[in-house]
């Protein structure tokens, strides 16, 4: 093939034939030559013009070969292995030469009507290189690979002392740039206590004791970031990412970046990481916050996404119309010894208060959803209305210290309202205040119609009395217990009506009618209702 150079089909199959040297797999061939499957193409070729093998190939032959022998066929005779002797240096020499004589060959026949290029043997000679680099080439390799070494580490070393000499040079005037753009853009006053280069890992800009507003309303304890580094060398504005630790933030400060422009020609914030951030809304302080807030290419606030320190609650905020819309968002939390599911709380947020929340959440087997205004400017008030889907009754009885005592899937409407100073307080101080239905439930520790047969006024107590629908009133109050109105009680031919209070101690005490209907009567009575819930008791009063 070296002889005859115009025998080469393409000029890649005659660069893949230079490249082969019986040691590279053709994975290397194929990344050294920078064309895969023109690679394996050629070495199909080649292969089956005889010009080269491969090694199954040739094992295949050597055990024909030697089956051949067993088998004893005409075959040369086996050669021995033997010890191979070191070569003179007159044979070196001899070699030496040879080998410089193929050299100039294989050039004449490179420039004498072969057709690969001056590109094709850059091209091998980049790949060839590329592999004693990365794993191969001996000595001459390992030398390759300590060189790119050394020449790697100076680079970094030198890219870092050069980060290093450009951030000094920056942070010396730092401190006077940030507060005087931070404070045009935010229209407060911005003092920044302490600059200087750190490493986290890589050089970065840290500013301490950052106070923003009048009195330090909004605090940063510690602010890093690098320079963006191309927009700083085109002299654009920089994306700057910054990280913050230890910072709180009042809503005042969020509710100013909702309507901002973009904050200048210098620097333009792309994200804000933050970790332990406190947002104080009145007298409520969510702290441990951890999460990023996110920001436009024309570096207006977009978002923020954070969680709490355990990670259970999620809040969201969104500029929106030049206000700030917030979510938050629980997977599960607990209410009393039930617990809430699903939770999303969405609304607009005041400095002290939650405007025109609307939620939803899976509760005791049902759904609720509904609407709120939160206040936390002197204490956590709370005014709102619910909406209640097939809750479990039983569980929902026992928050009103009367487990046991109905059954069913309770749906209806109810307001809500309270104050507290904390928000957990409010969650068992709450208000309730509405209508309800129960479906297909029961009444135990009462049988209505047993007691309707009996005569006297013996006290009646034990049994249960089923119902398919119950609905009436109820207002609940965590410190005066519950009041319950039964305004239609249907249990196929008895029905009732009645009301009934139970104390925050579970003591009961009330009055119901009852009345059977059947084809050929129509009998009434009334009954006192007293004692203990666990306990009930129906006193006779009269037909």
């Amino acid at each position: 093939m070296m002889a005859e150079p115009k025998g080469s089909a393409d000029r890649l199959t005659r660069s893949v034939l230079e490249a082969v040297d019986g040691f590279s797999t053709v994975g290397e061939l194929a990344t050294r030559l920078s064309d895969a499957k023109g690679v394996q193409r050629a070495l199909t070729e080649l292969e089956r013009a005889g010009l080269i093998e491969t090694l199954d190939a040739r094992m295949a032959r050597v055990a024909e070969q030697e089956s051949r022998w067993l088998r004893g066929d005409d075959t040369p005779p086996r050669v021995e292995p033997r010890e191979v002797e070191q070569p003179t240096p007159a044979e070196i020499k001899v070699e030496k030469r040879k080998a410089a004589a193929d050299a100039k060959r294989l050039e004449r026949a490179l420039g004498s009507g072969s057709r690969a290029t001056i590109f094709d043997r850059v091209r091998v000679f980049f790949g060839t290189l590329g592999y004693e680099a990365t794993s191969g080439g001996g000595k001459a390799g390992a030398k390759i690979r300590r060189v790119l070494l050394i020449l790697t580490a100076l680079a970094v070393i030198g890219g870092i002392g050069a980060s290093i000499v450009a951030l000094g040079w920056q942070a010396s005037t730092l401190r006077q740039r940030v507060e005087r753009d931070a404070a045009a853009w935010l229209g407060e006053p911005v003092r920044v206590g302490n600059v200087g280069v750190g490493f986290r890992p890589w050089p970065v800009f840290e500013l301490s004791d950052i106070q923003i507003g009048e009195g330090g309303v909004s605090q940063i304890s510690r602010a890093w970031s690098g320079p963006d580094w191309f927009h700083w060398m085109t002299s654009q504005p920089q994306r700057l990412s910054v990280s913050m630790r230890g910072a709180t933030v009042h809503p005042s400060l969020l509710m100013r970046l909702a309507g901002l422009e973009s904050p200048g020609r210098v620097w333009r914030l792309k994200e804000i990481q933050l970790e332990d951030l406190a947002v104080p809304i009145g007298v409520v302080r969510v702290e441990g916050l951890t999460g990023s807030m996110a920001f436009a290419g024309d570096g207006k606030w977009e978002s923020a996404r954070l969680k709490n320190a355990e990670g259970t609650v999620t809040y969201e905020m969104s500029a929106q119309d030049g206000g700030v819309s917030a979510n938050v968002i629980a997977p599960e939390f607990a209410y009393g010894d039930t617990k809430v599911q699903n939770f999303l709380l969405s609304g607009k947020l005041g400095l002290t208060s939650l405007v025109g929340g609307q939620f939803g959440a899976n509760w005791l087997g049902g759904a609720l959803k509904g609407s709120l205004d939160l206040d936390l400017s002197k204490s956590v008030s709370l005014k709102g209305q619910v909406k209640l889907d097939a809750v479990g009754f039983e569980p929902l009885a026992a928050l009103l210290k009367g487990a046991g005592v109905v059954q069913g899937r309770l749906s209806g409407s109810a307001a809500l309202s309270g104050e507290a100073d904390s928000i957990a307080a409010l969650a068992k101080g709450l208000r309730w205040a509405g209508s309800y239905s129960v479906a297909d439930g029961a009444i135990n520790r009462l049988d209505l119609l047993e007691a309707m047969r009996r005569q006297g006024n013996a006290p009646i107590s034990g049994g249960v009395t089923r119902f398919g629908l119950m609905e009436g009133g109820f207002v609940y109050e965590p410190a005066k217990g519950a009041k319950l109105e039964i305004r239609r009680l249907d249990a196929g031919a008895l029905s009732a009506t009645g009301r009934l209070q139970v104390d925050a101690e579970g003591n009961a005490k009330g009055a119901l009618r009852s009345e059977v209907r059947t084809p050929v009567e129509r009998i009434a009575r009334s009954f006192a209702v007293e004692g203990a819930l666990q306990t009930l008791q129906l006193r006779p009063l009269g037909d």
